[in-house]
């Protein structure tokens, strides 16, 4: 009898560890942590500080964050563990689940899943108070190469990282699950700058599985690489910020592809520029410090606001004549994304004089889809005109717009 009783135990147990080794397969959930809660008091002062007058309606419920560890792949198709922060108001999110994708940074302390309330800086408070507070369950990815992923972040391949995006969704509506927070199947894609980028990939790559997307709202994203974005950081700086983002984004990339592809940095940056990006982004510095350092380099070797000094001629002909034997120009047009015909409901935003991401990308993406036949009852876009905002400080004002439209459609971001 004791040794029927004894096998009957040591079966329960196999089929509990089976079936928990099935469920995280299933929905790809590793882990999760409750890091902090965003009271509604603050909320509710974060909003009036960053969004002033176009803040969204006053936060009613406490929001719970955690940070979540997920299974994906990386750029080799093998596995790997990410990292994420999702954010559910207490209660239920009765409007659905929002996808929200961070722009760039190469700084892992300003990864979503490292945000708590005690931070009054980074991106994820931006999904938080834009989504979190009006009802909707928000998850926000770290991305491969930030967060807890010690590989590469794959800068600009926007393609690869979308896919961080949509290996969160089963994981987030997990965790609602398991706290008890009633989200419905809803889904809302979203992003800024990078993040805008794979948003609109997240969107075609889930409308190719067959996924239904509620809405999507990409916003200032650089989805045409190989021209748009090719001539931006090929074109003589207008301010200092612009030629702080040119040197940035090309160190970012080019030593992307130097840690991955073993090309040479020397191919792309004269030796001592060369010699100072490889080891930049190992530092542990926030990006301020790294675009700071970047800039003060760059000048001491006669860069003078002029990438001409500190890059090769071989580069600079081949960004020039758009020469895809380059390893590099040959990727950049391989992840663009904006000749497709969506079918989800999609609103484009963009502000028109933004000094970082062009507009013309977006305005290219409107024309293609429009060849396509993409009808305004299935695309729109809102540009933002305000000479007072410009790529850093546009977004709050941005991303009201999407609120506005996840909200109330169209009609209601005044598309």
């Amino acid at each position: 009898m004791k040794s029927e009783q004894f096998m009957l135990r040591v079966f329960l147990c196999f089929f509990l560890l089976l079936s928990c080794c099935f469920k995280a397969h299933a929905d790809n959930l590793v882990s999760f942590v409750r890091t902090s809660t965003m009271t509604v008091a603050d909320a509710n002062a974060r909003m009036k500080k960053l969004m002033k007058g176009f803040a969204p309606a006053p936060a009613t419920r406490p929001i719970d964050l955690y940070k979540v560890r997920y299974n994906s792949k990386d750029e080799k198709n093998a596995n790997v563990v990410l990292s994420a922060l999702v954010a559910l108001p207490r209660g239920g999110a009765p409007k659905g689940l929002v996808i929200f994708n961070h722009g760039t940074t190469g700084d892992r302390a300003m990864s979503p899943s490292r945000w708590t309330t005690k931070m009054h800086i980074g991106e994820a408070q931006w999904g938080i108070l834009n989504y979190a507070t009006g009802g909707y369950a928000v998850a926000m990815p770290d991305y491969l190469g930030l967060g807890d992923h010690a590989g590469p972040h794959p800068y600009p391949l926007s393609d690869l990282n979308a896919l961080s995006a949509i290996d969160l969704i089963a994981p987030a509506r997990t965790i609602a699950t398991k706290t008890g927070v009633a989200v419905p199947a809803k889904l809302y894609i979203t992003g800024y700058s990078e993040g805008g980028a794979v948003a609109m990939w997240a969107t075609k790559l889930l409308e190719a599985r067959g996924v239904a997307i509620t809405a999507s709202a990409p916003v200032s994203g650089p989805y045409d690489l190989s021209n748009t974005t090719r001539k931006s950081i090929a074109a003589p700086p207008k301010t200092i910020i612009q030629f702080a983002a040119q040197l940035y984004l090309l160190a970012y990339t080019v030593r992307y592809f130097h840690q991955t592809r073993d090309v040479p940095l020397t191919d792309y940056f004269t030796p001592r520029m060369a010699t100072f990006v490889k080891d930049l982004f190992d530092k542990g510095w926030s990006d301020e410090t790294m675009i700071r350092s970047l800039l003060l380099h760059a000048y001491s070797l006669g860069a003078n606001n002029n990438l001409d000094k500190i890059t090769t001629p071989r580069f600079r002909k081949a960004m020039a004549e758009f020469d895809s034997s380059d390893p590099v120009i040959q990727e950049l047009a391989d992840s663009d994304c904006y000749d497709w015909s969506p079918k989800t409901k999609m609103l484009l935003v963009s502000l028109e004089n933004d000094d970082v991401v062009d507009a013309v990308n977006t305005k290219v993406a409107m024309d293609a889809m429009r060849a396509r036949g993409v009808t305004p009852t299935t695309l729109r876009q809102v540009v933002v005109s305000d000479s007072r905002l410009n790529h850093l400080t546009a977004p709050m004002r941005l991303l009201a717009i999407t609120r506005k439209f996840f909200d109330g459609g169209f009609a209601g971001a005044g598309a």
